[in-house]
């Protein structure tokens, strides 16, 4: 078969390319990147491991201020966060009502008093009488008659006095307990603290006995409030160490002791109440009431191997690490994790708090179940851009 003259030339220069392609030496290897990142060298770990109780803050003292009486909300004196001192008024009731009332029962005093003011002269005059009507039967000079009706008139008289004694006397303890109820008008703290809740607004209509605002005492101090699930009742009791965690109010763990188990399992959740007291923390926070918190009680020694949680690269779903080998060379290994956990040196004791699945905090240390073992050399940088085969840069 012969070509025409115009294809030989094309495919020549392409039989040419190709067999120098072959021919040729492969490209060389790029030379591995000298990096430099932190590293630290695997131990397990030894520390007494903590069961976490998710719980809050609470007062120790706290309290719901109700009303005596019925009305209308006429005034509105603290707003919810003031601090308010003990007897500052927080709400007023209309008490107009209550002052009609007690105006009635003074004047039912007063009517009642003249009445047997006049009346105690009659069984005065009425008491001479008889006594002179004695006198006179003794004498046999009047009839025993006239001597019956001057002694049964002496004794309606005194019946009546002592009736109007008896009005007199309820009329006071009626206004008495009126001017008591007009004291509950003005709504005040029982002691000084932060008013956590108002439920009412001015303008609105309460009824006796109808919750109307929440204060938490500020000089009491405060609990962390936690449940315990039941399988731990017969390990935990009153003074027994434990350790409070309250992101909010500080970073670290602190050591703290229970003060109150209360035994009573809540059907619904399996659950019991721990308190432990927060202790006086550094820095400016203050405790508030429902603040997140947290009591871990130490249950048993453990030994688990624990890398910084920044040290683990997620490919995808895989979580991985960078070890170096003995030449420096970073190598890729794939893990298997456990789960997360806070570690505590406090008056030189380690412990390990069980951290809440997705928590992310300063610190955060992470189990590794496989991949890794002691003595490994492990990244830790938190440098995404290091890859296999880079190599540490040597001091």
């Amino acid at each position: 078969m012969i070509l025409p003259p115009r294809l030989v030339f094309p495919l020549l220069l392409a039989a040419f390319l190709l067999l120098a392609s072959c021919g040729g030496e492969p490209p060389a290897a790029p030379e591995p990147r000298e990096v430099r990142a932190e590293t630290v060298t695997l131990a397990a770990r030894r520390a007494l491991e903590c069961r976490s109780l998710p719980g809050r803050v609470e007062p120790r003292t706290s309290a719901v201020l109700s009303s005596k009486i019925s009305g209308t909300v006429t005034a509105v004196l603290a707003e919810e966060g003031d601090l308010v001192r003990k007897g500052a008024p927080i709400l007023q009731i209309d008490d107009s009502e209550l002052r009609q009332r007690e105006q009635g029962a003074q004047a039912g005093v007063g009517q009642a008093a003249m009445e047997r003011k006049a009346l105690t002269a009659q069984v005065a005059l009425a008491r001479t009488t008889l006594a002179r009507m004695k006198t006179l039967l003794d004498q046999q000079a009047v009839s025993r008659e006239d001597f019956d009706k001057a002694q049964a008139e002496f004794l309606a008289l005194k019946s009546r006095e002592e009736a109007l004694a008896a009005q007199e006397s309820s009329a006071a303890h009626q206004s008495a307990e009126v001017r008591s109820l007009l004291s509950y008008s003005t709504v005040t703290a029982p002691f000084t603290g932060i008013l956590a809740r108002r439920h009412v607004d001015q303008g609105a209509f309460v009824s006796a006995g109808s919750p109307l605002a929440e204060i938490d005492d500020a000089q009491g101090g405060y609990d962390l409030d936690a449940q315990a699930d039941e399988s731990l009742l017969s390990r935990l009791h009153i003074g027994m160490t434990v350790l409070g965690l309250a992101p909010s109010l500080s970073p670290e763990p602190f050591l703290t002791s229970l003060g109150a188990v209360i035994p009573r399992v809540d059907p619904a959740t399996r659950t019991f109440r721990v308190k432990a007291p927060l202790p006086p923390l550094p820095g400016d926070a203050k405790p508030r009431s429902g603040l997140f918190g947290k009591v871990c009680v130490p249950l048993n020694p453990a030994k688990k191997l624990l890398v910084p949680a920044q040290a683990v690269r997620m490919r995808g779903e895989l979580p991985t690490a960078l070890v170096a080998d003995a030449d420096g060379g970073l190598r890729l290994r794939l893990l298997k994790l456990g789960g997360g956990y806070l570690q505590a040196e406090i008056e030189g004791v380690t412990y390990i708090l069980q951290a809440q699945a997705g928590e992310e905090a300063p610190g955060m240390l992470r189990e590794v179940l496989s991949g890794l073992s002691e003595g490994d050399v492990l990244v830790v940088s938190a440098d995404q851009t290091l890859r296999e085969g880079d190599r540490l840069a040597r001091p």
